[in-house]
């Protein structure tokens, strides 16, 4: 074996060890928010609950991403693809445009409403926060390091699964995953 392709296996060990690392974290992260929630009542608040989550989703995502690409010898700015933000624009353009022909136009016709009227942190941290802190996790940071010993198409699946499982937790926690369980058949 290569010492390229040792050192890519050995990266992609760590970075399969590390998101099992991270599921352990978030999973005690749920367990802590509602423990604290019986005495800290501000963390049952819109503001409380996004800022709890805003710091957790930093320590236990962001930072082992960083970590991830330094292991990696990538920089952010190759992950986030800034050289060619022109396509990424254009992606990113054509997809809101996509929804909006499909999804928001047809609600307006009927006098549906689109976005909520009022401000809040929750809506905040699921349109903008959320997203960019997974997409940098999964596939920045991640599906990157795996593409280095398996091919894309594996790296991809792969990190598809991760990303479903990294939303297991929250969807436990917030009694989603028991509701659909309970409704499916």
């Amino acid at each position: 074996m290569s010492k390229t392709s040792s050192s890519s296996t050995g990266i992609a060990k760590c970075t399969y060890f590390t998101f099992i690392a991270l599921m352990i974290a978030w999973v005690e992260a749920w367990l802590l928010k509602n423990f604290l929630e019986e005495s800290l009542t501000w963390l049952t608040t819109s503001g409380g609950s996004f800022l709890y989550w805003t710091v957790a989703k930093v320590v236990i995502w962001i930072i082992p991403a960083l970590w991830l690409l330094k292991l990696s010898n990538r920089g952010i700015a190759e992950v986030l693809n800034l050289a060619n933000w022109n396509a990424w624009l254009a992606w990113g353009g054509g997809i809101g445009l996509l929804i909006a022909l499909t999804a928001i136009i047809p609600n307006y016709l009927q006098g549906n409403k689109i976005l909520p009227t009022e401000f809040s942190f929750s809506l905040l941290n699921v349109i903008v926060i959320a997203p960019i802190f997974e997409e940098f996790l999964v596939r920045g940071a991640i599906q990157g390091n795996l593409q280095k010993s398996h091919s894309f198409l594996v790296a991809n699946v792969v990190t598809s699964v991760m990303f479903v499982i990294l939303h297991i937790p929250g969807w436990y926690f917030m009694g989603i995953l028991s509701h659909f369980l309970n409704n499916l058949f």
